[in-house]
């Protein structure tokens, strides 16, 4: 938005500067009266400048508008040719119509000028800017013209022989703008002889308005040129300052002329049968799979890929399906190459075919190697997960140092995990076995 400000602003600034210049070329040429002009027919500029403004003096030859014969100081008659013609596109074919100028008639009479002091004569048969321009005849004769001449009022025009290329003519139009013979007018030329011409190194300044009034109204186009485009250049500063910074990794969705290395997916044109050409730089040698993709279209791209070396040696040429995709795979080294997407059929509709380009490595991605004493790779993330599983989970219980059980009598269900272990089924004490009498004590019992 910054950046459309700006260059609108600009055009306006640039605008009011050609009406500065303009002005600034009024003051600076000498003004004089047109019976002193007449008199002394001499200028103090080293070109030859001079202007003045009078009275329009009718010309003694009459000059008359073509179609209107009208009497008039100039005419400009624009002769055009209306057409219809076919045109295929990608999207298909349509119909479009059109106009071209065969022809613009112009003409311009020797006429004077009278501020009441003398006549000075001006000469416009060599063309002049006038900004009193009348519409004298405006007209249109529709169909062919089985003629080779058409009528526009007063006015007869051959017709030119017309190519089958330029589609079918639907008919012909004539416009005719023409100055009046009236009113009073300021002049600024080149003093030639006595009489006032087109400078050879710029165009003759007429207007209706006169010498102040001119100026003031290119004073007024300056003014607010100037104000308008720098407030318009001003304002585009804080919009390109606080626009969202674009993000230095987007990549373009528009094939770039230079590529390098690897490039997805991009989009481009290619508009005439010799195809679009890329310069491609290699800097990581190895493998590469390179693809002309035509979208699906009414009419549809047969994409054909051409790679040359720096040698122009080719590398490959692949051709691809009406409507597919041309696709090569090429072992190249580091350095430069020539890559070309163009028409394998050589056939070309007006405004070209859009087609996608990729540049895809097929080299496998390096390790990196481990520097020595360096901490070892992480776990994969599967793994590392059943790490922190393990972790996670509770130590078991220490198991209790039980007499030896007997035999179970019946099955204990298997207790979850974290329950406590399993407690040993009672036991049977077997009786005491009877005690063995010793030597003392069989002599108590005779006792």
């Amino acid at each position: 938005m910054g950046v459309l400000l700006l260059i609108v602003g600009l055009a306006v600034l640039g605008f009011g500067l050609w009406n500065h210049l303009k002005g600034k070329r009024i003051l600076a040429a000498p003004f004089k009266r047109t019976g002193e002009i007449a008199k002394n027919p001499s200028s103090p500029d080293p070109k030859g400048a001079m202007s003045t403004e009078g009275k329009v003096v009718p010309p003694q030859t009459e000059l008359l508008s073509p179609c209107t014969k009208q009497p008039c100081l100039a005419y400009e008659v624009k002769i055009e040719r209306l057409y219809e013609k076919t045109e295929t596109t990608q999207d298909g074919t349509k119909t479009v119509k059109g106009s071209e100028t065969l022809t613009t008639l112009k003409g311009g009479a020797v006429f004077g000028l009278d501020d009441g002091s003398g006549v000075v004569m001006v000469d416009v048969s060599k063309g002049a800017d006038f900004d009193n321009l009348k519409d004298g005849f405006k007209k249109e004769l529709n169909g062919h013209s089985g003629s080779s001449h058409i009528n526009f009022g007063e006015l007869t025009y051959d017709v030119p022989v017309i190519g089958s290329s330029s589609g079918w003519t639907t008919g012909f139009k004539a416009t005719e703008k023409f100055v009046p013979v009236e009113g009073s007018l300021f002049v600024l030329g080149k003093l030639e002889g006595a009489s006032l011409v087109k400078p050879g190194w710029r165009s003759m300044m007429t207007s209706a308005k006169g010498r102040e009034g001119l100026l003031g109204s290119i004073q007024k186009k300056k003014k607010f040129s100037f104000i308008g485009g720098g407030l318009a250049a001003v304002l585009s500063i804080p919009a390109m300052i606080f626009a969202p910074a674009a993000d230095p990794n987007e990549v373009s969705a528009y094939c770039e002329s230079s590529l390098t290395d690897a490039r997805a997916q991009c989009s481009d044109t290619v508009s005439s049968v010799d195809g679009e050409t890329y310069t491609w730089t290699v800097t990581k040698p190895g493998q590469y799979e390179l693809e002309a993709i035509a979208p699906a279209k009414k009419i549809s791209f047969l994409p054909q890929l051409i790679l040359k070396d720096a040698a122009g040696e080719e590398l490959a040429n692949e051709l691809g399906g009406v409507g597919s995709k041309a696709v090569a795979t090429v072992d190249v080294k580091a350095g430069t190459y020539e890559l070309t997407v163009l028409p394998g059929d050589g056939y070309m509709v007006k405004g070209g075919f859009s087609f996608e380009l990729a540049i895809k490595s097929l080299n496998p991605e390096p390790s990196a190697p481990v520097a020595e004493g360096a901490a070892p790779a992480p776990v994969a993330r599967a793994e590392k997960k059943a790490v922190v599983a393990k972790k996670a989970a509770p130590a078991p219980a220490p198991r209790p140092m039980l007499a030896k059980p007997a035999p179970k009598t019946s099955t204990v269900a298997a207790a979850p995990v974290a329950k406590a272990a399993p407690v040993a089924a009672p036991k049977k004490t077997a009786p005491a076995p009877a005690p063995v009498a010793t030597k003392s004590s069989n002599k108590n019992m005779d006792d």
